[in-house]
Parts: structure tokens; C-alpha cells; sequence
């Protein structure tokens, strides 16, 4: 903003001599001013707060106030402090014009007026005071420059640090998936039920519809998940998963939606959740009839609105994510006993896909012995003419409770176990074997329990399986996950475990007692 001209500036005259009045009033009005004129110091301040003159010649010697309190006033009051003011004194008053810069005034002139004198110095100081409120005005302009800069530069800096702790876990994300599914293989076979699962993954693979896949533990649902990711069109993007029954439900909403610092107790640092991670590409979320009601709520708004907010935060996050879901049970009977919320149901039940448990698909169990065969031989070293015949038709003509994962255990074993080039199945394929309790050739075998029937002898597989979870877990304090867990002595996900333990009605005191 620039001073005014002369022919809009405003003077304000404060003299109670009306000579001089009428002089400055001649002088002034021709110069283009608009002069204003007060008699003495009380009337100056009641004007000059009124009309906001653009600068004050201000008399010395007045009744009432003098010059000297009338210009202190008017430096105290914040709306005129910058309104220059020159005094008017007589040629010879060296000590008024020393008091008159002492109480704020900017100049003086001298009585009797020089004409060009007071219009020069007028002209200069309107200048002056013009200047400083173009640079008043730049410094505010420059400040407010700087400070939308700044707040730039913090957003920046602040998206950077994001982006660096996105990309930190996402690494560490990936390097765990890429030690957890080396023992995952492919999808293996051609069986008339598994090239029908295979038809759907290629049907829904390109759309952006939530996916329900539905099957026993251990059929290959997460290879379903992986499948219908690679063929659609966020395959560049990452597939992330969370298997909802392997957290515990105080942390399920964190490691879904990330957290801030501070959050809760043991929040030291800044999380990012799975959503997050998984923008742009897939979220698989395995077990997710495992997830807590609350946890559901907050599930199904981020289904319906793209949108979370982290643990701790009040900052809504947008995200572009397509949802797999995976469940070994009866979600519509969750919903029924509302243990699972029936609207997040149908949003996750667009469309479903049912995997075969291995005993539905008898003709590709040789094709999956044989690659199960092929992995372990590069794994030990070892070299496998042929699986003998007699086994495999054992293999063949089994249940498979665990189903593919427990083909895969029990061709392990025999890995391990066959001295020859001939890999051999020479132990009873019970259900209870083929669960897989020991690890074999891992340095975890444990004793096999039994427990008396009820009519005499070893008693039923499931009081079998009962009981050697018992035994197992006694072992372990209880702890089922983590490398002394449970879950790993027994070869089994720690999801797994914790089914089995409900199916089988296996409480805290039945291990602690």
C-alpha cells in the first residue's frame, strides 16, 4: 500500500493563532492538501482520532495541552503512533525543538513560516511515511510468504518422513512375506473342482469387488488371495496380509490402521498400518471372522468410504485398497449368533469363492506329492527318483484332515526320513499322524499322549489330539506363537493352534491346573 498524493493527503493544523492558521491554511490548500484544523491539544486528539489525518503540524505554546503531551498522546494511541508530527516553534527555541523530538515528533519548522519550507518538509515527511507503509506492507506480504513457505516446506518435510517410515516397514512387511511364503509353492493340480476355483479367480481378478474365499485350514486360501492379485490390475502394487486371529484384539486396530506416537502405552514411534501399506494394491485379510466387533465397525466404514483415521489420531486418511477376506467357518452362522456384524457380511460376501478341501480333489494329490517331493529333495540335498508306488497310493486314498498343508508335513517327513532315492510313506497315515505333531528331523519331537478310552484302550483321535495339545502347551507355559510357542512345536500357524484348542474345548486351566 503507497502514501497518498497531496491532492488526497490531509493535514491536521493545531495552532490557536488564527494568523497562522490562515497562512498554512493559504499555503497548503493551494499545494492540493486538505487541510484540517484544530485550537488547542484535547480538540487535535478528538480530530486527528476521528479523522486520521496523514500528518500533524503541531504549535508548541497552546492553552490546555501543550504540543509536547498533545504528540506523546498521540505516540501512545496505537492508531495514530505513525502519523509524523513536526512541531512549529520559534527560530531561537533550541530547547523546544530538543523537546519535541524527545516526545515524538518527526521535524520542525520555524516560525515565521518559509513557504516553500513547510511545503518541502511536508512533501518529505508524506514520502517518508508512504515508503515506510509500501515496506510495512512488503514485510507483512514477505512474512506471510515465508510463513505459507515454511508451512510448505513442513508439509513436505513431514509427507518425506511419511513416505520414509512407509517405506521402512513396507520393506520389513515384504521381507517377512517373502521368508513366510517360501513354503507356499503354487496351485498345484487339475482337478475338475480346482480349474473351477481357478475360473473365478480370472473371472473377478480384474474387478475391483471385495472377494470371500471360504475353505478348511490348509486348502490354500492365501494362494487363492495371491492369485487373484497377480492377474488384476494392482499387481505392481503390493499385496499385504494380516491374518485378523493371530493379533490380539487390544493391537488388531493398530496393525490395520497404524498409530501415532504416543497413542498408548508403548507407542514410541509412528506406525503405519496395513491399510496404509497396502494403498493402491490388495489387503488380505485372512480369518477375518476372528476380528473384533469393535474392529468390525471400523472395517466396513473403510469398505464403504475409502477412509480411517490411525490410532490416537483425529486426521482422516483416504486410501485405495481392494479387500480379499478369507474364513474357515460358517460366517453367516456368525452373523446369526452375532458374533460377526451381518452389513460388514454382505459387503466382504460380493462375491465368494469356495476352495476344495484336498479329499474333494483325490487326482491332485499325486501331482502335489510329487512337487512337495521335488521342494524338500532341493531343500535336503537329497535326490528322489520316484515316490514309491505303494505309497502313493496311500497318499492317494487318504482324508487329509489338514488337507494340502498336511500332504505337504507329512511329504517332509518322509523326505527326511527315506534313505534311498525311493521317497517312502512306511508309517500308519492316521488322522492323528497326518496332524503333524512332530516336526520331524527339526529337533522338536514330542511325545505322542494317549489317554484311556472309555470302554479301555488308547481312547478316540479327538481325546488323542486333546490331550497331546495338553501336553504340548504344559511344555510351553501356555505360549502358543513365537519360536518355543506351541504353534511351532506342533507344525502348525498359530491361528491353527488357537482353532483347533476352541474345537476341542481346551481352556487356560486345563493346561495351567
Amino acid at each position: 500500500m503507497t502514501g497518498r498524493t497531496s491532492a488526497s493527503s490531509s493535514i491536521l493544523v493545531v495552532d490557536d493563532t488564527p494568523t497562522n492558521v490562515s497562512v498554512l491554511l493559504q499555503v497548503l490548500g493551494r499545494e492540493g492538501f486538505k487541510v484540517l484544523v484544530a485550537r488547542d491539544g484535547e480538540s487535535a486528539l478528538e480530530q486527528a482520532r476521528y479523522a486520521h489525518p496523514d500528518l500533524v503540524l503541531l504549535d508548541v505554546m497552546m492553552p490546555g495541552l501543550d504540543g509536547f503531551e498533545t504528540c506523546r498522546r498521540m505516540q501512545a494511541d496505537a492508531t495514530l503512533a505513525d502519523v509524523p508530527v513536526i512541531f512549529m516553534t520559534a527560530l531561537g527555541d533550541l530547547e523546544d525543538k530538543v523537546k519535541g523530538f524527545a516526545a515524538g515528533g518527526a521535524d520542525y519548522v520555524v516560525k515565521p513560516f518559509q513557504h516553500e519550507e513547510v511545503v518541502a518538509r511536508v512533501r518529505t515527511h508524506l514520502a517518508i511515511r508512504g515508503l515506510q507503509r509500501r515496506l510495512a506492507s512488503l514485510n507483512s506480504e514477505l512474512e506471510c510468504r515465508v510463513e505459507e513457505r515454511t508451512r510448505e516446506l513442513k508439509d513436505a518435510l513431514a509427507e518425506v518422513e511419511r513416505l520414509k517410515i512407509r517405506l521402512q516397514q513396507e520393506n520389513r512387511y515384504l521381507k517377512q512375506e517373502i521368508r513366510e511364503s517360501g513354503g507356499h509353492g503354487e496351485i498345484v493340480g487339475s482337478s475338475a473342482v480346482l480349474k473351477d476355483v481357478l475360473r473365478k479367480v480370472d473371472m473377478v481378478a480384474m474387478a475391483t469387488t471385495t472377494v470371500l474365499i471360504r475353505g478348511e485350514t490348509g486348502t490354500g486360501k492365501e494362494l487363492i488371495a495371491r492369485a487373484i492379485h497377480q492377474r488384476s490390475a494392482r499387481s505392481e502394487r503390493p499385496l499385504v496380509k494380516l491374518n485378523c486371529s493371530a493379533i490380539s484384539a487390544g493391537l488388531v486396530e493398530s496393525e490395520l490402521f497404524g498409530h501415532v506416537k504416543g497413542a498408548f502405552t508403548g507407542a514410541s514411534d509412528r506406525r503405519i498400518g496395513r491399510f496404509e501399506l497396502a494403498d493402491g494394491g490388495t489387503l488380505f485379510l485372512d480369518e477375518v471372522s476372528e476380528l473384533p466387533l469393535e474392529t468390525q465397525t471400523k472395517l466396513l466404514r473403510v469398505l464403504q468410504e475409502g477412509e480411517f483415521e490411525p490410532v490416537g489420531s483425529s486426521k482422516t486418511q483416504s486410501v485405495d485398497v481392494r479387500i480379499v477376506a478369507a474364513c474357515n467357518r460358517d460366517l453367516a452362522s456368525d452373523v446369526e449368533q452375532g458374533r460377526f456384524r451381518a452389513d460388514l457380511y454382505y459387503r466382504l460376501n460380493v462375491f465368494p469363492i469356495d476352495v476344495p478341501p484336498l479329499r474333494s480333489r483325490p487326482e491332485d494329490i499325486p501331482v502335489l506329492a510329487q512337487h512337495f517331493t521335488d521342494r524338500f529333495a532341493r531343500k535336503l540335498g537329497r535326490t528322489f527318483r520316484e515316490i514309491e508306488p505303494a505309497s502313493l497310493e496311500r497318499l492317494r486314498v487318504h482324508s487329509w484332515p489338514g488337507n494340502i498343508r498336511d500332504l505337504q508335513n507329512a511329504i517332509e517327513r518322509a523326505a527326511i526320513l527315506s534313505t534311498g532315492n525311493v521317497l517312502r510313506i512306511d508309517w500308519p497315515l492316521e488322522p492323528a499322524a497326518s496332524s503333524c505333531f512332530e516336526r520331524a528331523g527339526q529337533g522338536h519331537a514330542l511325545p505322542v499322549a494317549t489317554v484311556p478310552a472309555h470302554g479301555g484302550g488308547l481312547g478316540t483321535l479327538e481325546e488323542i489330539e486333546r490331550q497331546h495339545f495338553i501336553t504340548v502347551l504344559r511344555q510351553t507355559h501356555g505360549v502358543i506363537e513365537g519360536p518355543n510357542g506351541a504353534a511351532r512345536l506342533l507344525d502348525l500357524k498359530p491361528s491353527t493352534a488357537r482353532f483347533r484348542m476352541r474345537k476341542l474345548g481346551i481352556n487356560r486351566q486345563d493346561y495351567r491346573g
